[in-house]
C-alpha cells in the first residue's frame, strides 16, 4: 500500500520509535499497524499523533486510511508500548479539519510533512480546509478498554 518512497522515508522514524531511543520522537510520533482490507497484509507506518484522553488523533493524505474506514482494529506503538484500539477514518470536512488543527497546535512542525503552508508562522484555517479538500482525512483511534 505505501509507495517505495514512503517505505524508505519511514525507515528511520520506525527504527527510532521501536528502539530504546524512542523518547526522542515518541511524544509526537507513533507507529500505527493495520491490516489491508483487500490483501489481508499487515502494514505499519509512523504517524504524528495527539492524545485526547482515551482517544489518539491522527491525520493522513495517504490512501491507507481506507483500511480503517468504518472502523478497524489497529495497534499503536505509543511511547514505547504497544496498545490496541479501534481506528475510524474521519472524512467529514469540519471534523477532519478539527483533528488536523489539533495536530498542528500540538506539533507545529507537522505542517511540513502534512504539506500545509504556513502564513506568518501559523497554518490558516483556509489552508487546513484546502488540505482536507485535497484528500487529507482525520483518524480517531479509541484505545481498547476505554469504552
Amino acid at each position: 500500500m505505501p509507495s517505495a518512497a514512503d517505505r524508505v522515508r519511514n525507515v528511520f522514524p520506525s527504527l527510532i520509535l521501536r528502539s530504546p531511543l524512542h523518547p526522542i520522537m515518541s511524544g509526537r510520533y507513533a507507529i500505527i499497524e493495520f491490516t489491508g482490507r483487500k490483501s489481508g497484509r499487515r502494514y505499519a507506518t509512523p504517524i504524528a499523533y495527539v492524545r485526547d484522553g482515551d482517544r489518539v488523533l491522527l491525520s493522513t493524505d495517504s490512501p491507507w486510511w481506507r483500511n480503517v474506514a468504518g472502523g478497524a482494529p489497529v495497534r499503536l506503538r505509543l511511547r514505547g508500548r504497544t496498545v490496541a484500539g479501534t481506528a475510524t477514518a474521519i472524512t467529514d470536512p469540519e471534523e477532519a479539519a478539527a483533528i488536523i488543527r489539533r495536530l498542528l497546535d500540538a506539533i507545529p512542525s507537522y505542517a511540513k510533512p502534512a504539506h500545509l503552508a504556513r502564513e506568518g508562522g501559523r497554518v490558516s484555517d483556509a489552508e487546513v480546509a484546502r488540505g482536507v479538500a485535497a484528500g487529507r482525512v482525520g483518524i480517531e483511534v479509541v484505545l481498547e478498554g476505554s469504552r
